[in-house]
């Protein structure tokens, strides 16, 4: 078994083991994690993506690294703010 980055049909990443084959174990980050959290699409898979590439895939890595969810929420929240701006300033020049 080997460690890959699996990328979901939503684009969501995932770090798991694989065979070489088709067959894939998931490790983290838990699968509908943020979905659990009633977020918005795409918000949620940006959020979910962040994570991974975090390395925030499990409670032990998100307890070692004590502000990486504050982190990782800033991160997804930033992205927001800027469309957000972008939309402002089209309503400007209108």
């Amino acid at each position: 078994m080997e460690i890959i980055e699996f990328v979901d049909i939503d684009g969501r990443k995932y770090k798991a083991y694989s065979d070489g084959g088709d067959d894939v174990v998931k490790i983290g980050p838990p699968e509908n994690l943020v979905d659990n959290l009633e977020l918005p699409e795409p918000f949620a898979t940006r959020l979910h993506n962040i994570l991974y590439n975090r390395g925030l895939l499990d409670l032990q890595a998100v307890v070692k690294n004590g502000n990486g969810l504050l982190g990782a929420l800033q991160e997804a929240l930033a992205i927001d703010v800027q469309k957000l701006t972008e939309e402002f300033y089209k309503f400007q020049k209108e």
